[in-house]
């Protein structure tokens, strides 16, 4: 199952309807992953800087907003609770404006970040980082954006 939960009217304004935005996204994901049989369970809060400050200060202790955060719960198998993904309007408003990257292009790639983060992959490690971009530009061409 997966879950939306909209946390601030902004996304509004950016996104006609946000919940089919990240539905489909999260559901084409799992697709191109090859996962999406598994049927996996995850929550989506599309929120702004003031609490993914507070998430990241809690659980990071990065006394700072950030554009997305993930909260890993089981690995993946049928019907599992993957987890949550936390993103923030503000910051993907401002890193899509100073990079110029459009928009939805942005939350898509961030969307997909948090994901691939619920299910284990990491960019800590040079070696790691370049296995879960590969995957990110993987996903992110089969749902039509330039990588």
């Amino acid at each position: 199952m997966l879950e939306v939960n909209i946390l601030n009217e902004k996304w509004y304004d950016v996104v006609d309807n946000p919940e089919d935005f990240v539905l489909n996204v999260i559901n084409a994901a799992l697709k191109e992953l090859e996962i999406d049989h598994y049927k996996p369970s995850v929550s989506v809060a599309l929120a702004d800087d003031n609490l993914l400050h507070q998430l990241n200060l809690k659980f990071r202790e990065m006394d700072k907003p950030t554009n997305v955060l993930s909260f890993p719960c089981e690995e993946l198998s049928n019907g599992c609770d993957l987890g949550d993904i936390a993103i923030s309007i503000d910051t993907i408003e401002r890193e899509s404006r100073e990079y110029s990257i459009p928009i939805l292009a942005h939350i898509t790639h961030m969307l997909v970040h948090g994901l691939l983060h619920l299910l284990g992959h990491d960019h800590q490690e040079e070696n790691e980082e370049i296995i879960m971009k590969s995957l990110e530009n993987k996903i992110l061409a089969a749902l039509g954006y330039d990588v």
